[in-house]
């Protein structure tokens, strides 16, 4: 059953249950299947032979989703676009697709978008689609655009078979409670791809989703009030956010006692920040998971164990059903356990590319000799002696200074594993483009940032990294900043220097 199918069903059995939520409304399932069938035959009438992707932009309304859905009933992928993105990003979107069908939930000045009140309008007055407009298979459901290293955005195809086998895994994630409902909470921008991991395991499990803006993300008791109040179960962001939510005390189980499972995806997940979940909410289950956008979220998983927290490092588990992870070095040769060289995705949650970018597509996505699809994630991992998946950073993380490449990564899993340090960024600075030295932002917790602190930390790493790798220069921070995807917000941290 496809995600087109699944939502009809799910509409026609629990028409009033709740389907999406935000501070700018709610949405039925009913609501939501109804208004995506009449907007679809809309789009699929001034269209007419074109099969562009659609343009949705906005932030966190109920409309968004029914925007997705009636891209996909019409027979054409969507491109979600949040209103955070810089506006020269989203022209260049909407420049590399070429005069798309822009639909905006949100005020835009772009002549041709249309408004909130036209799709309500057009959903009153139009007929439900028929199902042979559909996309199905092998047909692109959604482009999430990505910074590429050119400095213009990469849209990530993503199929419906992709997304089909994405979430028949993630809908067996974590624990489901007899008599209680699944509510899953959406933090990330609709724009951003671990979206999809709530969005769509939420909608295709029939559970409620509950979203929170930005707005509201800026003040952490008003969120986190907000979060209680909805009875969220089903906890889904980077660990950063996490990180964010627990430096208020009152975030506890006794608090929160609706919260259940915690997925964590897109960044690190430190053994600081675990152990610190486990302790709020000792009966909750915490998932790690990883993957890029261009295999569709996610694509291992490991529930974490109190034994994997006394061990240092924690792993990102094992893959879906349906997936294979290689490690290779630099001449493409296969690794053994162990050792640690990049990452390939072989499996039926790979993308099929980049939207019309066949250069790029080819340097990263290939097909294996069975003829499935390999993406080069540029991370570097290992696979342990418990036959776990390790990551140990990004390829384009790695410097080169006094001679030696050094892992970023390696050196910020080193800090943080000091019991004071509870957040770090580890950045070059630079001078005319060559390397000074390596700085480490830190966020501790009971000490003063005096010099013997800094003595302290150097100290504890010489006796974890060779001495070229520690850094020359220690700043403390009362917080780390953040992307508008909740990902550590590097370029800021280095550009601060």
């Amino acid at each position: 059953m496809n995600i087109i199918e699944r939502i009809e069903n799910i509409a026609a059995q629990t028409p009033n249950k709740t389907a999406f939520s935000s501070r700018f409304g709610k949405l039925t399932y009913k609501e939501l299947w109804d208004a995506s069938g009449k907007l679809a035959t809309w789009i699929d009438k001034t269209q007419g032979e074109s099969k562009k992707p659609v343009i949705v932009y906005g932030h966190k309304n109920p409309w968004m989703p029914v925007c997705f859905f009636a891209s996909v009933r019409s027979g054409r992928a969507y491109c979600p676009v949040d209103i955070s993105m810089p506006e020269e990003r989203v022209f260049q979107i909407i420049d590399k697709i070429g005069d798309p069908l822009v639909l905006s939930t949100e005020p835009l000045e772009l002549k041709g978008a249309h408004s909130l009140e036209e799709l309500k309008e057009i959903a009153e007055a139009e007929e439900t689609i028929s199902r042979d407009k559909w996309i199905s298979g092998d047909d692109i459901f959604y482009i999430i655009f990505t910074s590429g290293s050119t400095g213009l955005p990469k849209g990530v195809k993503i199929t419906m078979d992709n997304l089909v086998s994405f979430t028949d895994w993630s809908r067996r994630l974590g624990a489901e409670f007899d008599g209680e409902e699944r509510i899953f909470l959406n933090q990330a921008p609709l724009s951003f791809d671990l979206s999809v991991m709530d969005i769509y395991t939420g909608l295709t499990s029939g559970s409620t989703i509950c979203s929170i803006d930005k707005d509201l993300q800026q003040d952490n008791t008003d969120m986190l009030n907000y979060i209680k109040e909805n009875n969220v179960s089903y906890w889904v962001s980077t660990p950063s956010f996490a990180d964010l939510a627990m430096t208020a005390p009152e975030f506890n189980t006794r608090e929160f006692p609706c919260l259940r499972n915690f997925f964590f995806c897109g960044e690190r997940l430190s053994v600081s920040t675990a152990k610190e979940l486990k302790k709020r909410f000792p009966d909750s289950i915490v998932i790690n998971t990883y993957g890029p956008t261009e295999s569709t979220v996610a694509v291992t998983d490991v529930t974490i164990t109190d034994e994997m927290l006394e061990l240092g490092e924690l792993p990102i588990g094992k893959t879906k059903p349906g997936t294979q992870i290689v490690i290779i070095d630099e001449d493409g040769k296969s690794l053994s356990k162990g050792e640690a060289g990049e990452m390939v995705i072989i499996g039926d949650t790979v993308s099929p590319g980049y939207f019309e970018d066949e250069e790029r597509t080819r340097k990263v996505f290939g097909i294996t000799e069975r003829g499935q699809r390999s993406y080069r994630t540029g991370d570097k991992g290992f696979y342990g002696e418990d036959d776990m998946l390790y990551i140990s950073g990004r390829i384009d993380l790695q410097i080169k200074f006094h001679g030696y490449r050094i892992e970023l990564g390696d050196i910020e899993q080193n800090l943080l594993a000091i019991e004071a340090v509870k957040g770090a960024c580890v950045v070059p600075k630079k001078k005319e483009g060559k390397i000074q030295q390596i700085v480490a932002f830190l966020v501790c917790e009971g000490i003063e940032g005096s010099f013997a602190d800094r003595k302290m930390i150097r100290n504890s790493l010489k006796e974890r990294l060779p001495e070229y790798m520690v850094p020359k220069k220690i700043i403390f921070v009362d917080s780390i900043p953040m992307t508008n995807n909740g990902k550590i917000d590097r370029k800021k941290m280095e550009a601060s220097l």
